[in-house]
């Protein structure tokens, strides 16, 4: 064999490729643990089992929430596995305020998750659907003296938001003859935007003066968790390092006084996939990648791993995630009912839902796609075009620009990451509510039916004095 001879080379391309600058990323031995990833594509990817959207919408009506119960599930446990640390104990209170569907609620305690409550109402549906008081964390600045007494008796973990609460609290304790189970809200600055609305400040020393009167209480009121929840939709993890050192700090203060807190409580305000309006955004956009909660694991983990003895040998990682959890696994399908060329604008398209169903779309990019046929998926001609509500008000906007092909009446869209916020605070006006369909095993299930005229008036009375000749019930 002659070695002289060798294979001729393919010609080197002289084509000049675009310059893409480097990007660094922070690669932690915590980060490739065991169960230390965030598969957002797997919660994604569930809805690949809806299958005909269209169909829905002709069944079940239009517009329609759509609740995947394979993406809850998964992302779920990816979130818990995320934040789960050796020699730490995780608990994983699910925020009932970000969406309260007893169905998603239950699928999430059928995963492990405690109930996060910030009022009775909602207090009263995790006791009705099986949650035990002990499982129950309440929260919130107003709790009424009879929310209170239930709580308690019932052995909730009662987070205090201030000094006239505590002193209800004590009062209530006692009068039940029982020991409150008690945490601290704790609010610090962190910035123009700081959450101090709520809790004790660490900066003032309302919190020590807060250790002294749980103190003084005795038997009525037990210290275990310290709480701090700074904000929503967080994109700097700094900030749960911060409260880590915080909460670390006032632990040890509380066990010099005699106090034994054991559950280090960071709240929510975990961001989901979603994007933010650039506006709100940071530079290199949320929601970016699939990791993107892995920096805020780590800098809770971390910092109490480092400072154990502060919450006990072995203390409790309590969160308490609404977005981060839900937000992926609900989409809204809706309908195409008119096109528009606007002056200013260009192509835009009328959708029969709004931002009575969207709230969320006055500060997310929600991901807008169309659900047709693999014809329409590949036409050409897409175009930056205005999704535009039902609604009459200007401001009925679900997204400014979209890229889309032309669209044609009856077209069926889905708009994504619509499963925090948009059903709590979606509301009857103009239009009623849809209907909200779960995909499981069973195929669709109609979790929430559609509201009618009726459903909207249904508390309403008119004064027979007022009733018109003719006028129905």
């Amino acid at each position: 064999m002659d070695v002289k001879k060798k294979k001729s080379a393919a010609p080197r391309s002289t084509a000049r490729r675009p310059y893409v600058a480097p990007k660094l990323e922070l690669l932690s031995p915590m980060g490739m643990q065991k169960h230390r990833t965030v598969d957002i594509a797997s919660a994604e990817s569930a809805f690949e089992d809806i299958g005909d959207v269209g169909a829905l919408l002709a069944e079940f009506g239009s517009p329609l929430y759509i609740v995947s119960e394979k993406a809850l599930r998964a992302q779920f446990r990816s979130f818990r596995d995320t934040f789960t640390a050796p020699g730490v104990d995780t608990v994983v209170a699910y925020s009932y305020k970000t969406n309260y569907l007893p169905a998603v609620c239950s699928i999430l305690h059928q995963e492990g998750a405690w109930a996060e409550v910030v009022s009775g109402m909602e207090y009263d549906l995790a006791r009705s659907l099986g949650m035990p008081g002990a499982q129950i964390v309440f929260n919130g600045p107003y709790k009424r003296r009879e929310e209170l007494e239930r709580a308690v008796a019932e052995g909730a973990l009662v987070n205090v938001d201030n000094f006239d609460e505590l002193d209800l609290l004590i009062e209530v304790a006692g009068a039940l003859r029982k020991t409150a189970r008690t945490g601290l809200r704790i609010n610090f600055q962190h910035g123009p935007q700081s959450w101090t609305k709520f809790g004790f400040s660490a900066d003032n020393g309302d919190v020590i003066e807060a250790l002294g009167r749980v103190k003084k209480a005795g038997r009525s009121l037990n210290l275990e968790a310290l709480h701090n929840h700074s904000g929503t939709f967080q994109v700097n993890p700094n900030i749960y390092a911060k409260a880590a050192q915080v909460l670390i700090g006032i632990a040890r203060r509380a066990r010099e006084l005699g106090m034994a807190p054991t559950i280090a409580d960071f709240g929510g305000g975990y961001p989901s996939s979603i994007r933010l309006k650039p506006a709100f955004d940071v530079q290199e956009g949320s929601g970016a990648n699939g990791r993107h909660l892995v920096p805020f694991a780590e800098a809770i983990v971390g910092a109490l791993g480092r400072s154990r003895k502060a919450f006990g040998e072995r203390p409790v990682m309590m969160l308490e995630p609404g977005r981060a959890v839900v937000d992926v696994a609900m989409r809204l399908a809706c309908t195409v009912v008119a096109r528009k060329n606007v002056v200013g604008r260009g192509d835009a398209i009328i959708v029969d839902a709004g931002v009575n169903l969207l709230p969320t779309a006055y500060w997310y990019d929600h991901g807008i796609d169309y659900a047709a046929s693999e014809k329409l998926r590949s036409a050409d001609g897409s175009r930056a075009t205005s999704v535009f509500g039902p609604l009459c008000m200007q401001v009925d906007v679900l997204r400014e620009r979209v890229m889309l092909p032309p669209m044609p009446i009856g077209a069926p869209m889905v708009v994504s990451n619509v499963g925090a916020y948009c059903l709590t605070q979606s509301m009857q006006f103009i239009q009623p509510r849809p209907a909200v369909v779960l995909m499981g095993s069973k195929g669709p299930e109609v979790i929430r039916k559609r509201e009618t005229r009726s459903d909207i008036f249904a508390l309403d009375k008119l004064p027979a004095r007022l009733k018109s000749r003719g006028a129905g019930n």
